[in-house]
């Protein structure tokens, strides 16, 4: 398994929730860091993450194992008091994430996938998690409007592609960043790449001067900013820096063949 002691998840729970601001909105809705609502949405995280270390960690996929994560899942969301009906929902993108991963066995690759759709995808349980405080707290509204932030997830989705591009070699992640280069080389991905980042910049940029003035989004607005320039810069320097031979490991060259 990709994740072998709890505490590691747990590390990587906490890193997750502070760079993606969900630690900022549990403190906008006045909530602490240790009360139910909050250890609900790291339970939550907790079970996705076993999840998904097992789609990265296995090639041949059991479906009794599949369910059982998938079982650790639903029950996580339990204690927030949702029907069945609205669960199933809830979990939509989940299964729409799972399924690209487990695709790559069938030789459907995530770059074949646009941009926007892959990493929107992607940031499917941030978006699960962000939601369900949403909800139970509709004044975060008046923080920042709760779909203000497809922008900076988009980013913070590739900044964590590229920046995961090595610790990925030894697993069966669908990192686009990383398939991309293995299929097209690297010089063809981090043009794209970059291209779509500036994209992203644009259209954040075009969207802000409408919304900015509802809520607090200026501050949304300039964490997207700020990340937008990080993972530019963090693509250059991979790209100047990146160890062609160390990406010859990677354990999805063998089932590209």
């Amino acid at each position: 398994m990709k994740y072998s002691e709890d505490k590691i998840i747990f590390n990587k729970i906490e890193e997750l929730f502070a760079y993606r601001q969900l630690t900022e909105l549990f403190k906008q809705s006045g909530l602490d860091a240790n009360s139910a609502f909050v250890s609900g949405l790291y339970e939550l995280q907790y079970q996705i993450y076993l999840f998904d270390a097992y789609l990265e960690s296995v090639w041949d996929l059991d479906e009794s194992k599949l369910q059982a994560y998938w079982t650790g899942i639903k029950d996580a969301l339990k204690p927030f008091h949702l029907e069945d009906k609205k669960i199933h929902k809830l979990l939509k993108e989940i299964r729409s994430y799972a399924r690209i991963e487990s695709n790559c066995r069938k030789g459907k690759w995530p770059d074949e996938i646009s941009y926007k759709q892959f990493y929107t995808t992607k940031s499917c349980d941030v978006r699960l998690m962000r939601h369900l405080l949403y909800k139970s707290y509709p004044e975060l509204n008046y923080f920042c409007l709760e779909k203000s932030w497809i922008y900076y997830d988009l980013i913070t989705e590739i900044n964590d592609d590229i920046a995961d591009i090595y610790e990925d070699l030894e697993t069966y992640n669908a990192n686009r960043f990383l398939i991309s280069i293995l299929r097209h080389g690297h010089l063809q991905t981090c043009e794209s790449y970059a291209q779509f980042i500036a994209k992203v910049a644009f259209r954040a940029t075009e969207y802000f001067k409408i919304y900015h003035s509802l809520g607090e989004n200026a501050q949304v607005f300039e964490w997207t900013t700020n990340r937008t320039l990080e993972t530019m810069e963090l693509l250059q320097s991979t790209t100047d820096t990146l160890n062609h031979e160390l990406c010859t490991s990677s354990w999805w060259l063998e089932k590209m063949k």
